[in-house]
């Protein structure tokens, strides 16, 4: 059997051990491919990037070993997680394998502590270390090989195959294919388009549209002169890295515990908005063993079956217990500051929110003071009554969160709280596998909590917000009030926001990942997929009969089948990850050890499943 793995990122890594445990154990000639046209690690993880732009997950939450919380019909190839790795392994292999990024390694090597986020690039390396490791576990019938070339299309062939073409014009007949590309292209929108022809037409304008971080050439962005950024997500804190530190600046630690920005000169000035203007809540540091986690009180089977009618429960009933969770955590936390002293038992309050049906309510019977009381609307709309001083509102916002942000990710009033939107992410995920929302509710949680979800838990390391908080300081960046708008003008792109303030630049940068999409998709291999209707878009029935359609590849959520046009499950065709998005929750997450991790169990399925069809 002739196996392709599609994408070289810790999905179909963790796959590709899986498939040798199970081709270990054939009475048959077996091959595995894994193809990429990056290094091992795919695009975002692979050693040879940038070693400026860091994970969003601590290093003792990262692995590709599986563990025995993770249930499998074979054994699996044993190994460290990747901060074991890092601290006992990785300066020894790093001294017997090439790597461009060698002197960068050795120091982070020597300095990376379990809640540190490392480099994308160290965890490429670990990667390596991985595949390496899983080649070695291969017997005389089983082939691992990796091929870095870009696969071009993937198109049935006969007797239920896949001709695989590569961009080297090869050719490979496959009996399965798993497709775990992560983010792929996408075609510009209108307005995209408009901002890419205006650059084409003037030699001196410069414009970057959605891509990976590590990819853009920001080289082109020249020092001194402005530069518009579009987005204030993660990707925007790797492209401020790379326009900062990449560029010489470096950052000083002053005895007030206060970060400073050292300019190299050779910085452009950031003018960066969005039409929100939200800047992510930063991830605190870390106070949590490696498989510790919050086990709620309110938010469990048992409620959502008591609010469920006929196995189902609305977004209302179900965010109305996750922000009571929430809620409780957040006066749980306050209450745990032994500095403090209440007129009250602490327990007693503890106890009477436990039963409370409106914990606000039992915090004010108690006397919590209101500049104490969590407050939701303000916490989801920070921006509703922004001053007319913006820069400082926003310089104020940073100070706020960065120390909350410091009081750790389970002590913290805020970052504590917003942490069970981690902690909770595989209970909530499997409400939703299980179908307790129906189609009109699992709308309304996808347009209504992922905003929430993205602004309270997909922030970056505390240590991105204290350097975005320098940076404003010296002046090389200002932020823009919401509602940031772009416009092509003669002299330039020009930006607005609602305060009134425009800004005009000849450069202009995307500073988001292109968007998740089937039907605009610009990624050969979904193209390929879609025009012989080996895989479609997911189309749902509302309560009136209209059709919910998300612009995602429809599978099959327990077993990562493809699903046809005409509403076959594929026996060997599996897409999984980003491009499901939409039809599945959050995708965009690495495997962690000792959790009984998600990627993790879907290797097992997809591996048992190719052996066993």
């Amino acid at each position: 059997m002739n196996i392709v793995l599609i994408g070289a990122g810790p999905r179909n890594l963790v796959l590709a051990e899986r498939l040798v445990a199970y081709a270990n154990a054939s009475q048959s000639d077996q091959t595995i491919t894994l193809a990429d046209p990056y290094p091992i690690g795919g695009a975002v993880w692979h050693a040879d990037q940038n070693p400026e732009f860091i994970a969003n997950t601590i290093s003792q939450h990262l692995t590709l070993f599986s563990d025995d919380t993770v249930d499998k019909k074979l054994p699996a190839t044993a190994g460290p997680n990747f901060y074991e790795w890092v601290h006992q392994d990785a300066a020894e292999y790093l001294q017997t394998h090439a790597f461009k990024n060698k002197d960068a390694f050795l120091t982070e090597i020597a300095t990376l502590d379990p809640n540190h986020f490392s480099s994308r690039a160290l965890f490429g390396l670990y990667a390596s270390y991985y595949f390496e490791t899983i080649q070695n576990q291969t017997n005389a019938h089983t082939h691992l090989n990796y091929k870095q070339s870009k696969v071009t299309a993937v198109e049935p062939a006969t007797n239920d195959t896949f001709k695989i073409t590569f961009a080297d014009e090869t050719t490979v007949i496959a009996d399965a294919v798993a497709y775990a590309p992560g983010y792929t292209s996408a075609q510009l929108t209108e307005q995209e388009q408009a901002f890419k022809d205006a650059a084409s037409k003037h030699l001196d304008w410069h414009y970057l549209q959605p891509m990976q971080p590590s990819e853009a050439p920001l080289k082109s962005i020249r020092r001194n002169e402005n530069v518009l950024i579009r987005g204030l997500g993660l990707s925007f804190f790797d492209y401020i890295s790379g326009l900062t530190i990449g560029r010489g600046g470096r950052y000083e630690r002053r005895a007030n515990d206060q970060l400073v920005y050292i300019s190299s000169g050779d910085e452009p000035h950031i003018i960066a908005g969005s039409r929100t203007g939200t800047l992510p809540r930063s991830k605190a540091f870390n106070q949590k063993a490696s498989a510790e986690s919050y086990d709620g009180l309110f938010f469990t089977t048992e409620n959502i079956d008591a609010h469920a009618q006929h196995g189902k429960i609305s977004y209302d009933n179900l965010y109305a217990l996750f922000e009571k969770e929430m809620t409780y955590k957040y006066y749980f936390n306050l209450m745990s500051d032994t500095a403090v002293n209440w007129p009250f038992n602490r327990r007693d309050f503890l106890l009477a929110l436990q039963t409370s049906e409106d914990l606000n309510a039992t915090a004010i019977e108690f006397g919590i003071p209101e500049h104490l009381r969590i407050d939701w609307s303000t916490i989801l709309n920070p921006l509703a009554d922004a001053p007319s001083d913006y820069q400082q509102f926003i310089e104020d916002y940073l100070q706020a969160d960065i120390t909350d942000a410091k009081k750790g990710n389970d002590n913290a009033p805020f970052a504590g709280t917003f942490e069970l939107l981690k902690d909770l992410r595989g209970k909530l995920r499997n409400y939703l596998e299980q179908d307790y929302l129906d189609v009109d509710e699992f709308e309304k949680f996808l347009k209504q909590f992922n905003p929430i979800n993205r602004l309270l838990n997909i922030g970056p390391p505390i240590l991105r917000t204290e350097q975005l908080q320098a940076l404003m300081r010296a002046g090389i960046i200002t932020i823009a009030a919401p509602q940031f708008k772009v416009e092509v003008t003669d002299n330039g792109y020009k930006v607005t926001d609602e305060q009134g303030n425009s800004w005009t630049s000849t450069q202009l940068v995307e500073a988001r990942l292109p968007g998740i999409t089937l039907q605009h998709t610009a990624d050969p291999v979904l193209q390929s997929l879609s025009a012989a209707g080996l895989i479609t878009d997911v189309q749902l029935a509302r309560s009136d009969g209209s059709t919910f359609e998300i612009d995602a590849v429809y599978n099959d959520r327990k077993t990562l089948q493809a699903i046809d046009a005409h509403g076959v499950h594929l026996d060997n065709l599996f897409i999984f990850g980003t491009p499901t998005e939409g039809w599945n929750w959050f995708t965009s997450f690495a495997p962690r050890p000792n959790v009984n991790d998600k990627n993790l169990r879907d290797a097992e399925t997809i591996a048992h499943q190719i052996f066993n069809h």
